[in-house]
């Protein structure tokens, strides 16, 4: 069973209270997390928000062109959200998400969150202005992994390169 103080190490719940944190606690699911095991995929129907309690998942996003090759973009760790596509529309998950670590993590149903957020509206908010934070954070990490792996790809790999003397 999840405890509110458990709950109060995520800061996806910063500012909640705890009767508040009970309501979300009793939606919460622990399972397992096994090293090299797939957890999401990038695409799919987005039903469940996770909290990684520990161990580490790596967060992927597919690259078709130029490179053709999934590309780890973020690592979410104790403390951490991942998933959160099963709060926001259209529900579709934007990234894949394999497990580095074995470790344990919290599974909560998105649509059992966001009927408890209509309930009450002051705990919906807190949670989606933390998850925002939590976007944008993972958008700027993103988008720097990105363009560090398109310019490792692009380099030149022999010495015949425009700029060198004779070769202009």
């Amino acid at each position: 069973m999840v405890t509110v103080q458990f709950l109060k190490r995520f800061g996806l719940f910063k500012g909640l209270t705890d009767s508040e944190l009970d309501g979300i606690a009793k939606l919460c699911h622990v399972h397992t997390l096994h090293a090299n095991d797939r957890i999401l995929e990038e695409g799919t129907r987005a039903t469940d928000l996770h909290l990684c309690c520990s161990g580490k998942v790596d967060i992927v996003v597919w690259v078709q062109k130029p490179l053709n090759k999934h590309i780890p973009v973020d690592q979410a760790q104790a403390g951490e959200v991942f998933g959160w596509s099963a709060l926001v529309a259209p529900y579709t998950y934007s990234a894949s998400v394999v497990c580095t670590e074995d470790g344990e993590g919290i599974r909560i149903r998105g649509s059992d969150l966001l009927d408890l957020f209509h309930q009450y509206p002051h705990v919906g908010y807190t949670v989606m202005a933390n998850l925002s934070a939590e976007i944008s954070a993972r958008l700027v990490q993103t988008r720097s992994n990105l363009i560090t792996e398109w310019l490792s790809a692009a380099a030149p790999t022999s010495s015949s390169t425009w700029g060198e003397p004779g070769r202009r």
